[in-house]
């Protein structure tokens, strides 16, 4: 997280340099002098100097004068008077009154489903880069320790509440990550994978957000044209990728849609933890001495080739998805998710 800087020092620090401008004019007729031949400094240009600096040490006052009687004002009216408070204190309200909220200027991230497995490690990622992260997820606040979980704000809400009660959120966003995903009937596992993303992405848009991702599958190549929805899990293929589809026709420069294929690590289920890396990781090993990319190519066994990924490596890579406009719009494979992670 970027570190707080009392807003007393900031004012200070903007007085001096206010200061420092006034005085060039000065500084650049000494450091251009034609040489001994003519005075060390011009008259006209130090003088100018003098008084730019003059005038700029006034303004710098005026301002601090007006925030402080800003200051003095509020604090009337609540009983107490700033007048009273020692100079520091007296010093650091008045430039607080002028600065505003610190927080304000952090990229914000609005991460659902931040509970999960990939959710609380894309909120973990995002307070690491510097955001202000809002989860919204139905469970609310999670039981889970951990000092992240104190700095994110945690909201309680459905994505497929046709209220939207949770659309305020949205406002003022850098960037959305969706890790909405289930799996369960067809009927159901589409619900979630497919019109639940689809929602959050036309609230999303309408808000004004620049950039959204979402965690979608890992595209496994069969013959004929024949995709991975034509013959298992229907409802989830076939939902994550109509969210494809939706995602590029609403961000068309700011969508990115993660394709993961295993992803491990530690995750909770029923209170226990289950080490996934167990299998992960080994794996992953293995196949890194091979042209993964190329073998997964093949239909149907290829999809035997197609690397796991830890699930840190997919929660940076979509939160550089949003937080980093660098990054291409469109989709990422697993490949391209160790390369922005």
């Amino acid at each position: 997280m970027l570190a707080r800087v009392p807003a007393a020092a900031l004012f200070d620090a903007t007085r001096a340099g206010a200061v420092a401008l006034g005085l060039m004019p000065r500084l650049w007729a000494h450091a251009f002098s034609a040489g001994p031949s003519k005075p060390p400094s011009d008259d006209a240009a130090e003088a100018a100097g003098i008084a730019a600096a003059a005038e700029a040490a006034a303004a710098a006052d005026a301002a601090a004068a007006a925030a402080r009687a800003d200051a003095d004002a509020a604090a009337t009216a609540t009983g107490a008077s700033s007048s009273t408070a020692s100079p520091s204190s007296s010093a650091a309200a008045s430039s607080a009154a002028g600065l505003g909220d610190y927080d304000s200027y952090l990229p914000k991230l609005v991460v659902f489903g931040g509970a999960g497995f990939v959710g609380s490690r894309v909120c973990q990622q995002g307070l690491a880069m510097g955001a202000s992260v809002v989860s919204v997820n139905r469970s609310g606040r999670p039981h889970t320790t951990g000092d992240w979980v104190q700095q994110v704000e945690w909201v309680q809400g459905d994505a497929l509440d046709p209220q939207r009660a949770w659309k305020d959120v949205l406002k003022g966003a850098s960037g959305v990550v969706s890790t909405l995903g289930t799996f369960g009937s067809n009927e159901q596992m589409y619900r979630i994978c497919g019109e639940a993303n689809m929602r959050l992405m036309d609230a999303a848009a309408e808000a004004g957000v620049p950039r959204f991702a979402f965690i979608s599958v890992a595209d496994f190549k069969f013959p004929g044209g024949w995709h991975a929805q034509d013959f298992l899990l229907k409802g989830y293929f076939q939902g994550k990728r109509d969210a494809e589809q939706h995602l590029a026709a609403l961000f068309p420069s700011g969508g990115v849609a993660l394709r993961p294929s295993f992803i491990y690590g530690s995750r909770a289920v029923g209170g226990a933890s289950v080490p996934l890396g167990l299998v992960g990781a080994p794996l992953k090993a293995a196949l890194s001495v091979l042209p993964t990319k190329t073998l997964a190519g093949i239909p149907i066994l290829g999809a035997a080739f197609v690397p796991p990924l830890s699930v840190d490596t997919v929660a940076k890579a979509a939160v550089n998805a949003v937080l980093d406009s660098s990054v291409p719009a469109g989709t990422m494979d697993v490949w391209d998710m160790e390369k922005f992670a």
